[in-house]
């Protein structure tokens, strides 16, 4: 890892988006992907999937960390899956367990471990996780998400 909890350093890099239907609402779903980089070196990937004008869904943030060269194995890379909800009007962060959370490319998983919460939260790995999602959530990628606690007061 990096060992770095400064959301500054990392570049969030979008290169897809999508979208579809909510499965419990029917309204618009949206979902964005990049890269994370550390100081331009790549770093990871992330998913970023909520329901447009929804703040109550929340949204569903998926990491994929570790080797990204180019002829890196998935054995190198892990998941980490993290809920962001409105509470009292102020947005909060919680990892959630990874498995079956993080889509695979071209049929292929793109890791190997699915971190569960325990692994991640009280451990090294925590601030660097926050701080990877924090400049996820200050990118272009989730100007709407900003946006959620504003509407609500």
């Amino acid at each position: 890892m990096c060992s770095t909890d400064d959301w500054r350093d990392y570049q969030i890099e979008q290169i897809g988006e999508g979208g579809g239907h909510c499965d419990c609402c029917g309204d618009t779903t949206r979902r964005v992907w990049g890269f994370v980089k550390y100081y331009d070196e790549p770093f990871g990937a992330y998913y970023l999937g909520w329901t447009v004008g929804k703040p109550d869904h929340g949204a569903a943030f998926d990491l994929v960390l570790g080797n990204w060269s180019e002829d890196a194995p998935s054995s190198s890379r892990f998941a980490v899956s993290l809920d962001y909800r409105l509470i009292d009007g102020s947005g909060a962060f919680m990892v959630v367990d990874a498995e079956d959370r993080i889509p695979t490319q071209d049929g292929k998983p793109m890791f190997d471990v699915a971190l569960k919460r325990t692994d991640v939260i009280g451990t090294a790995l925590a601030p660097e996780v926050f701080a990877i999602v924090d400049a996820i959530f200050m990118s272009d990628s989730a100007g709407e998400l900003r946006s959620w606690s504003e509407s609500i007061l």
